[in-house]
Parts: structure tokens; sequence; C-alpha cells
């Protein structure tokens, strides 16, 4: 069954991506877009940095008891990506050197406590497996 974000989790959510959009652009990574969905799955962002093609998932939390922002990517999410990525790829002339990367934030009372970048975050996930 389809369950709705609650309001403060969806504004959380939309905060987030604006965060990690200029700290993304401040390290040099040039959006082509955001919020892209298919009906596989959605991709947060999808950047370059350089020549690489980047697809981005943001992930928040404001309470870290379970863990932090990367605790919250299942195997079911990654899954998600990849089919989303596929589709993504296959409107594509040509397929450019790409890679997952995630942006974890942690919010404590409405301030950002802190932002990590992993790059390459699905290392064991190769282009071959892709298409």
């Amino acid at each position: 069954m389809f369950r709705r974000r609650s309001t403060h989790r969806m504004q959380l959510g939309e905060r987030s991506e604006r965060k990690a959009m200029q700290f993304l652009c401040s390290q040099g990574y040039k959006i082509e877009a955001k919020n892209v969905r298919f009906p596989v799955g959605e991709i947060d962002l999808i950047a370059y940095e350089g020549a690489t093609l980047c697809f981005i998932e943001i992930r928040s939390v404001s309470d870290t008891s379970r863990g932090g922002p990367l605790a919250t990517i299942t195997d079911a999410k990654r899954k998600r990506l990849l089919r989303a990525a596929q589709w993504y790829l296959k409107r594509k002339e040509s397929v450019p050197i790409c890679r997952f990367d995630v942006v974890g934030i942690t919010w404590e009372k409405d301030k950002i406590s802190d932002m990590e970048l992993i790059r390459d975050a699905f290392q064991n996930t190769s282009v071959s497996t892709w298409l």
C-alpha cells in the first residue's frame, strides 16, 4: 500500500535536496536533472562531475537513534536506484562513465549538524551489469 510522507518529512526532504545541490555545485558538480521518476524508481539528482555521470541519492535524518542517514539505504533501495539508472541510461545515445554517489545529511534543531558526500557509494555495482 502507498504511504504518504508526513508534511514534516517532506519539508525535511526538500530542504535536504536544496542544501545537497548547493553543496554539490560548490564541489564542481554540474546538475543535469533532479527528482527523475521512472516506473521502477526515482533518482534524487543526476549530475556530472567532470566526465562522470553521477546518480545521487540524498538521505537525511533528524534522529540518529537507528543509525545515520547512510544506514537508511536498504538493499531494496539500491535495487530501485539501479533500475532507475538503467532506465535513464537507455535513453542516452552513448553511456558515459557512471557511478552512484550519496549525500547524507543529519539535522539537529533545523540546522545541519553533519553532511557527508560518498563518491562511488555502491562500489560493487559495475556498469556492465546496468544494461
